[in-house]
């Protein structure tokens, strides 16, 4: 008689122990397998992340830089709009005013007060600081007012800086009129010569 094969006995049959092997091959395969894509797509996450918090941080910044300049751009409009509040009453002394002149650097002139007596003033306005750099645009503008503009100014274009937020500021710096805002009118009629007469002198007719 054949002996049978005992089954259920670790090596007794080929084809079991096979079978027994496979199993485990099969749970080793897949974490291998999952252990390889994980890696570079954990690396990628990270990397991803970086990314994000150095352009969010990029964009906080350049946020702020926006809020400034507008805050500057806001308080630059209001000084603007003073100055141009102040030399309204001139043009019933018969000046001619102009705003925001286009000229051939870089920007605008503020504001140009041309007087009847033929002088002209290039104004330049700050809110309340100024350097080197704004009396020289200052004086670069009222060179190109005098070049290019002559019929406004047959006898000259001075410079002139405003500081808004200053009180009883009127001297010269740099060959610049720097003056504030309540002095502003005064210095130039002064400049131009047309200060008007003293009030006990108005009903007085001029002297020929």
């Amino acid at each position: 008689m054949r002996a049978r094969p005992r089954l259920g006995m670790e090596g007794s049959d080929p084809g079991a122990a096979g079978v027994s092997e496979a199993p485990a091959s099969l749970c080793r395969c897949p974490r291998l397998a999952f252990r390889a894509v994980r890696g570079p797509g954990a690396c990628g996450a990270t990397a991803l992340a970086g990314l994000m918090a150095l352009v969010m941080a990029a964009l906080a910044l350049d946020a702020r830089r926006w809020v400034r300049l507008a805050a500057r751009s806001r308080v630059g409009a209001r000084s603007e709009d003073a100055v141009r509040r102040a030399l309204g009453g001139l043009e019933r002394e018969g000046w001619r005013l102009r705003h925001s002149l286009l000229w051939g650097g870089r920007g605008d002139i503020d504001s140009v007060a041309i007087a009847p007596t033929g002088v002209a003033f290039a104004i330049e306005t700050k809110a309340r600081m100024f350097d080197a750099r704004h009396l020289a645009h200052a004086r670069q503008t009222a060179a190109w007012l005098y070049e290019r503009r002559r019929r406004w100014c047959r006898r000259g274009a001075l410079p002139v800086l405003c500081v808004v937020g200053a009180r009883g500021l009127e001297g010269t710096e740099d060959g610049v009129l720097v003056v504030s805002l309540d002095r502003l009118v005064p210095a130039l009629r002064a400049g131009a010569g047309t200060s008007p007469r003293p009030g006990f002198l108005a009903s007085q007719p001029s002297p020929s």
